[in-house]
């Protein structure tokens, strides 16, 4: 019997994770069997049992992981930038050509929101979580505003936003696709980093 380092199994359970987390989100859960997210973990198909009880079950944990990846990348950007510009860094990096381009590396809510919507509970209350959280850490970076409640405002903003990167993916109009993300990043900016 091959005896394994301490750890072993967690390291390879989060590289599955990792692995379905970008598949998912470059391809759709539907689009991606077991198989091939195990394949792309550098795993047989064989071994997914003994980390998962089903595909739902790993969907809702590369849920968490994209989250994760995804706003690590985009407060990254974030922080890069002087304190008084980080929201309108945020803004401009989510709806970006670069984003749009990179569903593998992005936000999970344009990529993977109307497929979750017809999934399990299970599937379901993950993605519900991980928006949550994403909600949550967007709302401390908004500025006061009097009468104004912060993560109404940050669901307002996550919405639009990811509203516009899904449909400039969905365009088949490159122009158009560019003009949307101009007109988010502009209208955004303006009503939520300045305001």
């Amino acid at each position: 019997m091959t005896r394994y380092p301490s750890g072993h199994k967690e390291r390879t359970r989060e590289q599955i994770v990792s692995a379905a987390a970008r598949a998912f989100r470059e391809e759709g859960v539907e689009g991606v069997s077991v198989g091939e997210v195990m394949g792309r973990a550098g795993l047989t198909h064989g071994g997914f049992y003994a980390h998962f009880r089903n595909k739902d079950q790993l969907v809702a944990e590369a849920c968490g992981c994209a989250l994760e990846q995804s706003t690590a990348r985009l407060i990254d950007v974030a922080r890069k930038a002087p304190p008084e510009e980080r929201l309108a860094a945020f803004i401009g990096a989510y709806a970006s050509p670069a984003h749009r381009d990179d569903p593998g590396a992005g936000c999970l809510m344009p990529a993977l929101a109307t497929e979750v919507s017809r999934h399990s509970p299970e599937v379901r209350a993950a993605f519900t979580a991980s928006f949550q959280q994403g909600i949550a850490m967007l709302a401390r970076q908004l500025p006061e505003i009097e009468g104004a409640d912060r993560t109404d405002r940050a669901l307002a903003l996550m919405s639009g936003l990811a509203g516009a990167v899904m449909l400039a993916r969905a365009v088949d109009d490159p122009a158009l696709s560019d003009r949307i993300l101009q007109a988010s990043r502009d209208a955004f900016t303006a009503a939520f980093a300045n305001g």
